[in-house]
């Protein structure tokens, strides 16, 4: 044929040896690279049998290896003139790689969506498994989009939640206003990140209840209008922890201020034991150094007089001690009644005794034991005992005596003496001037006072009553008339069945 054409048989239409030859080589190769290029994706094909792609590789293989051969029979038919077989090769490639181009146009779409497809499942995945719950509505509240969270919070189902408005989750004592809020800030267009806190935000599950919530706001502008995707976090932990914290910080505040009031009184306290003491022991030196003989009775007297001056003021600096100890974190203990209150007169009895103020008790025998923290009820004793000498100090119309009185009552909170006894009850009660009317309703308040600026900062009696409330009895201000009280109420520790059975 190429005799036919003019042109020299063997040469093709290329002229030049070193062309020639350069299109001769680079035609081998290809069609040396297309052969193992086509093994590598059938073995591929054949190794992956589940791969939804596998038609797709298989078309390119056969059209790859169409290609080589096609490219092998050009460099044979410059020596060898088989033309309609290289032909018929060509059309072969032709044909499979109009094929490839074909499934490459229909699988092409699905290809390219896999990665979005796959970046939805991630991000819907990241937002259902957030710890805050994430809800975006449009401009009149109607939610949208509502992850996991945002179910668990809530008490809803999602389909109960999409579709819905925001405010069946707000309080309905406010929903009023969070329709104005809402439309201010869309007139706003400003974020709201959850760190800039405003206080006394709360949120309504589907059973009614209200918990305290912090709200993180963004808007978002798009072509179908402006979405507010809302960040709802759970903050009922943190204020149970906020509330003991300050809790502890106003107990501690109330015990500084104890102590600072006691501090001249017990330095007065513990002056007179030493004073004691010291006489006790100069007069036994003294005597000792003029080698005077004693009877072993006065020597005796002298010695037993030391020994409970000493043990006086040992208890006077335990008491101090212990008023300085927190003992918010103690274990509750058993504990004697007596024991209770005797301590803390020992701590305040000097100082009333100083100040002209008459200050007893009244404390029956076979008082029950009742199960507390020691320091706590002791600090809420002396707390009680000092409220009442400042009211009466002072005051030249007052009537100069404390009196505690321990009684005991029954579960219908009658009097009952018996070894059945529910509760104890303590009572302070003061010759003062009594609390004003206005007043009472306040008393327990946090740093609400009655006092001169300067004598107190108006917790004791708000600390008291919670410690009271945490022993599982009461801190109250009774009504009757006559003499100030105070009475504090403590639950009787019952015995077990086989102590009881045992006694």
């Amino acid at each position: 044929m190429l005799g036919q054409l003019g042109l020299p048989q063997g040469f093709g239409v290329l002229p030049g040896t070193g062309l020639l030859r350069l299109h001769l080589v680079s035609e081998a190769l290809i069609a040396l690279a297309c052969f193992p290029i086509s093994i590598a994706l059938l073995r591929i094909v054949r190794s992956r049998r589940g791969f939804r792609y596998n038609i797709a590789l298989f078309c390119l293989a056969a059209s790859i290896l169409a290609c080589g051969l096609t490219y092998g029979m050009e460099v044979l038919t410059q020596w060898r003139p088989i033309f309609w077989v290289s032909v018929a090769i060509e059309a072969s490639a032709a044909m499979a790689l109009v094929v490839v181009l074909v499934v490459l146009l229909r699988i092409t779409p699905n290809i390219l969506a896999v990665p979005r497809t796959l970046a939805d499942s991630r991000f819907r995945e990241l937002i259902d498994n957030a710890p805050d719950a994430i809800l975006q509505v449009d401009e009149r509240g109607t939610v949208l989009i509502a992850n996991r969270t945002a179910e668990r919070m809530f008490g809803y189902t999602r389909e109960e939640l999409l579709g819905n408005n925001v405010d069946q989750l707000v309080p309905q004592a406010s929903r009023a206003a969070h329709a104005q809020q809402r439309d201010q800030f869309l007139r706003s267009g400003a974020p709201r990140l959850m760190g800039e806190r405003i206080e006394n935000l709360h949120a309504r599950r589907k059973d009614g209840s209200v918990f305290p919530a912090e709200i993180g706001l963004s808007p978002v502008k798009t072509d179908a209008g402006l979405f507010v995707t809302a960040v709802v976090r759970d903050v009922t932990d943190r204020k149970r922890l906020e509330q003991e914290l300050e809790r502890e910080r106003d107990l501690r505040g109330q015990r500084v201020e104890v102590l600072a009031r006691l501090a001249a009184d017990l330095a007065h306290e513990i002056k007179n034991p030493l004073a004691i003491i010291h006489a006790r022991a100069s007069d036994l030196s003294e005597l000792a150094a003029q080698a005077i003989t004693l009877p072993s009775q006065v020597v005796a007297q002298s010695c037993s007089s030391i020994v409970r001056t000493t043990e006086r003021a040992i208890r006077v600096i335990r008491g101090v001690q212990a008023l300085a100890h927190e003992g918010s974190h103690d274990p509750m203990q058993k504990t004697d009644t007596r024991g209770l209150i005797d301590q803390a007169v020992e701590l305040l009895q000097t100082r009333f005794a100083t100040h002209g103020i008459a200050l007893e008790t009244v404390v029956p025998d076979g008082l029950p034991m009742v199960e507390c923290r020691e320091v706590q009820i002791e600090q809420v004793l002396v707390n009680l005992l000092n409220n009442a000498f400042d009211a009466i100090d002072g005051d030249p119309l007052s009537r100069p005596w404390v009196q505690v009185r321990v009684s005991m009552s029954d579960a219908d909170g009658g009097v009952d003496a018996a070894r059945g006894a529910a509760a104890v009850r303590i009572d302070v009660l003061d010759g003062g001037p009594g609390v004003s009317p206005e007043n009472r309703a306040r008393l327990m308040e946090t740093f609400f006072t009655t006092k001169p600026r300067g004598a107190g900062i108006g917790i004791g009696l708000s600390v008291s009553q919670t410690i009271a409330q945490d022993h599982g009895g009461t801190l109250e201000l009774l009504d009757a008339e006559g003499p100030t009280c105070f009475r504090l109420t403590l639950p009787v520790l019952t015995p077990h069945p086989t102590e009881g059975a045992s006694a």
